[in-house]
């Protein structure tokens, strides 16, 4: 024990500093991007922003919306690293310079195929390879017995020898993958990926959705996608010809095309083209503009739209349905200045809606809006979806947007537009991504994200301050009035600072999941029935049990009424002989949120006395 009176230096030991991280109960949030380098097509949890900048560099979008979310209040943040790819060395033990075997690095970066080298012996059938930054094997195998005698999985080696073999390198002559390459062996260069063009960005995310659909997040941010991409279908002009190579990101080309993708030895292969009618694909894998490896003919009714909005919604809605609720956030891209007249044509001007027996409709094309005000999604268009006004992001059986839309049990389309919202506003950011203290301009999406993630869900975003941000332009209320009604989050300035304008989800105005409140506390719901139900999957379902179920599960929503995340609820459970021979049963919930209020309307009367 210190003295108390008598000078000194002292000092005590704090126990604990051994001990791992303890799991953090906030909201678990996903950030795609891509980057210099780092880790690829991994989740990387964050324990400080500084040695996640270093990990993953500064160049490409990953680092900076992670500072976005961070500056949004976001704490619990997990990256996923997108674009880059790995070193492939193939045609090792046969003629030529494909087939035999096939050494593929985990790492994924321009520099992988230089951070390895390896020796092939053909008379024993051998292969060692070396990391050549520590100088250990890290992969050892004599190809005539079944596994290899070392394999620290720093690469993936696949094939088997065949005729016509040499030798590449020796046991004290080490070749790297490029040296190797110049002796009748293939290479693939890794890249880093941190520039993308809008297709190849479109495949990667596509295949980090299938990579995560076994993951539990919380809210999900794609850095740099837009609801508005630059589209084909939109009439956006694509000029490059037919070719297997994408087009140069930011160039006039450098758009979303229509696509079809289609899996051959466990990879995804992908085929674009600008329009829907007969003849070759316009971007498509090597020798196979016409047909696929598996024997499909490339015709247009492959072909379906591609749509980041609609990528990104469909994946939380798989993610929610298997795994645990899960929001997405996503922006629109920014007008061409913030000069008066590019943000009035930015903005736009709302449909002409005609009202019918089945309900309001755009009944031709010059009804169709303009701007934000008239995206089809948002707001709907006289070409998409027979017309319904205000658009909608609809589930499809095959998760596209050119597939059959599904409907759930009471007839109505399953909309997936309730799993996202849409962030249109711009601003000016100031976090520790910049490092001028000028700050920069950007989507406000990541910083939504962060936001939404730090409130509890009975609490709205709508008329709190979002820290960090400065507007750079002004909107009328009567503007941002009718940018609410088509659902986009946008900001407005007040005394106590910026704030949000209203919080609804992407859902038709029709949805019961319109308000974000709504959907966070279904959201709250679910992810503690999982939770309650979970001990019971896998047991037997006598009657013991499923009072015991019934039990968890009322015991759970009473703890979220006493929270005030709902004014009343009801629960049962149902279950036919059928379903409990196949070891089904149904849990009916009505549940009434604590819907967030929104408007305080003053009715003001005098009286002379």
């Amino acid at each position: 024990m210190a003295y108390v009176n008598l000078f000194g230096i002292f000092h005590e030991k704090q126990d604990g500093g051994l001990a791992t991280f303890p799991v953090s109960d906030a909201p678990r949030i996903l950030i795609l991007g891509t980057s210099e380098s780092g880790q690829g097509e991994t989740p990387y949890i964050v324990g400080r922003s500084q040695e996640a900048a270093v990990e993953f560099g500064t160049v490409g979008t990953l680092i900076h919306g992670m500072y976005e979310v961070m500056q949004g209040g976001g704490e619990n943040i997990v990256l996923f690293r997108v674009g880059a790819t790995a070193a492939v060395l193939s045609g090792i033990g046969v003629a030529g310079e494909t087939g035999g075997i096939t050494i593929t690095t985990v790492e994924q970066d321009a520099s992988a195929e230089d951070s390895y080298s390896l020796y092939w012996d053909n008379s024993v059938h051998r292969l060692v390879v070396k990391n050549v930054a520590d100088g250990y094997v890290v992969y050892d195998r004599d190809f005539d017995d079944v596994s290899p005698t070392t394999d620290l999985e720093e690469v993936f080696v696949t094939g088997t020898y065949g005729a016509g073999g040499a030798d590449i390198g020796s046991a004290s002559a080490f070749l790297t993958f490029a040296e190797a390459a110049e002796d009748d062996v293939g290479l693939v260069s890794g890249t880093d990926g941190a520039m993308l063009s809008r297709m190849k960005l479109f495949e990667r995310l596509h295949s980090a959705y299938k990579l995560l659909e076994n993951e539990q997040f919380d809210h999900i941010y794609a850095v740099d996608t837009y609801v508005d991409e630059k589209n084909i279908v939109e009439g956006t002009t694509f000029l490059a010809s037919p070719s297997v190579v994408y087009p140069v990101v930011g160039s006039a080309d450098d758009i979303l095309l229509y696509y079809y993708a289609e899996e051959s030895d466990g990879e995804l292969l992908w085929w674009w083209r600008q329009d829907r009618e007969s003849g070759p694909a316009d971007i498509y894998p090597v020798g196979r503009q016409t047909t696929t490896p598996g024997g499909v003919t490339i015709t247009t009714a492959l072909f379906t739209e591609a749509n980041f909005g609609y990528q990104l919604a469909d994946f939380c809605y798989r993610l929610s349905s298997n795994q645990t609720e899960v929001l997405g956030t996503i922006g629109m891209r920014g007008p061409l200045s913030f000069s008066l007249k590019d943000l009035s044509n930015w903005i736009g001007k709302k449909p002409a809606y005609t009202q019918g027996s089945e309900g309001l409709t755009i009944e031709s094309q010059g009804d169709n809006g303009t701007g934000l005000l008239g995206n089809k999604f948002m707001a709907g268009k006289n070409n998409y979806r027979e017309g319904e006004a205000y658009g909608g992001l609809v589930a499809t059986d095959t998760g596209t947007l050119g597939g059959v839309e599904l409907k759930d049990r009471g007839g109505l389309p399953i909309d997936i537009g309730a799993y996202i919202s849409v962030v249109g506003q711009w601003a000016r950011c100031y976090n520790p991504f910049n490092t001028n203290g000028l700050g920069y301009i950007t989507n406000l999406a990541g910083v939504y994200t962060g936001f939404v993630a730090s409130l509890d869900p009975k609490e709205a975003p709508t008329n709190k301050v979002v820290p960090g941000i400065r507007l750079v332009n002004r909107i009328g209320n009567d503007k941002l009035d009718d940018l609410a009604g088509m659902r986009y989050i946008f900001c407005m300035d007040k005394p106590k600072g910026t704030v949000v304008c209203d919080a609804p989800t992407a859902a038709r105005p029709a949805s019961d999941y319109r308000r974000l409140t709504t959907v966070r506390i279904v959201k709250a719901v679910v992810d503690a029935i999982r939770i309650a139900g979970d001990p019971f999957i896998g047991q037997a379902g006598g009657s013991a049990q499923k009072a015991g179920l019934q039990t968890a599960i009322d015991s759970a929503l009473a703890r979220l009424m006493k929270g005030g995340y709902l004014s009343r609820s009801d629960s049962k459970i149902t279950q036919t002989q059928a379903e409990k021979a196949a070891g089904f049963a149904t849990v009916e919930l009505t549940l009434v949120p604590a819907f967030e209020l929104r408007q305080i309307n003053l009715i003001i009367s005098l009286s002379t006395e």
